[in-house]
């Protein structure tokens, strides 16, 4: 599997997409919580089960749902690929208009609600809040979907494509990963260190994600009006 001119591209252009999808605050300070609490090894294993197989569902149904549409032609406009990274645009920019609108209290409700449902909970318990997060992670699909639409749109082989799209899975899940592997690396002290970044996740979960949300809601504009889009400007590298 060769990386030519054509798949460094697309690695440019979804990169940046799944690092922003990877950027959930509430599956993060939960797991951090998860794996600082009693049998932190089995329940941050169920945690990450429960996210890695709710985007495994999501991620493959749309990359064989994309595979339908029409390939890119080369040196031509992506009308469809703009009208997707217009709809991420518009999804993003909600997502930040409702995100910087102040919601007192909502975000300690959460909190409280969420440690509830963890508080001696059974192993299930720890899926099923994983999963449920991730599904509904509507700022990390909104990102996903465009990353997969240019893999299924590009003239890559298919290996390379399967290949790009478990990169995008992979990056993902990093917030539910690392917490329980820098607790395997730093043992009872990683406990300490990740309490301070629970609480500063907790607390400022809306603005990290508005603040992303926007950077993202920019850069699937300019996408849509780039080159792989509607092509106002540019080529296709």
């Amino acid at each position: 599997m060769g990386i030519g001119a054509e798949e460094l591209s697309l690695l440019i252009r979804v990169v940046p997409l799944a690092i922003g999808a990877a950027f959930t605050p509430s599956l993060f300070a939960l797991q951090i919580l998860t794996t600082s609490g009693p049998k932190w090894l089995s329940r941050s294993i169920a945690f990450f089960a429960g996210s890695a197989s709710a985007f495994f569902i999501a991620c493959s149904l749309l990359f064989l749902g994309l595979t339908q549409l029409p390939q890119r032609k080369p040196a031509d406009p992506d009308f469809l690929g703009g009208i997707i990274w217009m709809l991420a645009a518009a999804v993003l920019l909600g997502v930040t208009i409702w995100l910087f609108i102040p919601h007192k209290d909502l975000a300690v409700k959460m909190e409280a609600g969420l440690k509830k449902q963890l508080d001696k909970a059974h192993l299930a318990t720890f899926f099923g809040v994983a999963f449920a997060l991730s599904i509904k992670d509507i700022t990390s699909f909104a990102l996903i979907v465009p990353a997969l639409h240019e893999v299924t749109a590009s003239s890559v082989g298919i290996i390379f494509q399967l290949g790009t799209s478990l990169l995008i899975y992979a990056l993902a899940l990093f917030p539910v990963i690392l917490p329980p592997l820098w607790r395997i690396l730093r043992g009872e002290r990683a406990t300490k260190d990740m309490a301070g970044i629970y609480r500063f996740t907790m607390d400022n979960q809306f603005r990290i994600i508005g603040v992303i949300a926007a950077l993202f809601c920019l850069y699937s504009v300019a996408m849509a009006l780039g080159p792989y889009g509607f092509g106002v400007y540019g080529n296709p590298s």
